[in-house]
């Protein structure tokens, strides 16, 4: 994907609109706002695969944290 070009599924996003810098809070409790917004969103799985499929290593994607989409990662490599 090119950089700085937003997928289609980002239009229907919960978070779109909202304050970037929630999603990148590095505490778990600091993040716990971000992974509220993401429970509801309706795009969360598409979020989650272009997190993983595009290696973002920071942040909040699909409603998993860095270290959880690192763990999720490596269980969908184990299948």
């Amino acid at each position: 994907m090119q950089q700085g070009v937003n997928p289609e599924w980002t239009r229907r996003a919960r978070c779109r609109g909202l304050d970037a810098d929630a999603f990148f809070e590095r505490a778990i409790q600091q993040a716990r706002p971000a992974l509220k917004v993401c429970q509801r969103c309706q795009v969360r799985e598409d979020c989650l695969t272009y997190a993983i499929d595009n290696n973002m290593e920071i942040g909040v994607w699909g409603g998993l944290t860095e270290r959880q989409r690192r763990a999720h990662a490596r269980r969908l490599a184990n299948r």
